[in-house]
């Protein structure tokens, strides 16, 4: 292969990740539940009980939830007590919204 071709293949495997990313971040911040959850724990520490509650939804379906922000690392978890504490990670928060001023800004170009 010659180092062109490489390059091409290179770069269409970013482009393809880029797209999964987007996709990705999209399909976790495109529930109602989960901004929802996102914007109780913006300014203070909840627990499952109290979203649970707050949300009128079942501890299970509030554990899915806080199960995929977990692990797109847009809240963190901790004990206190014997309670697990969830809060928003606002450093994640802040990465995503640079990624999302970027996609805008490539949208907007091809508009042009």
């Amino acid at each position: 292969m010659k180092n062109q071709e490489k390059k091409e293949v290179g770069k269409k495997t970013t482009m393809e990740k880029e797209k999964i990313d987007v996709a990705k971040t999209f399909g976790i911040l495109g529930s109602k539940v989960r901004l929802q959850i996102l914007k109780i724990i913006a300014n203070e520490e909840k627990c499952v009980n109290f979203l649970s509650k707050n949300l009128s939804l079942s501890q299970p379906t509030i554990s899915y939830h806080l199960g995929l922000l977990l692990n797109f690392g847009l809240v963190e978890q901790f004990k206190k007590a014997q309670w697990v504490r969830y809060k928003l990670n606002k450093k994640r928060l802040a990465e995503l919204m640079g990624d999302f001023s970027e996609l805008y800004g490539i949208l907007k170009l091809q508009k042009k």
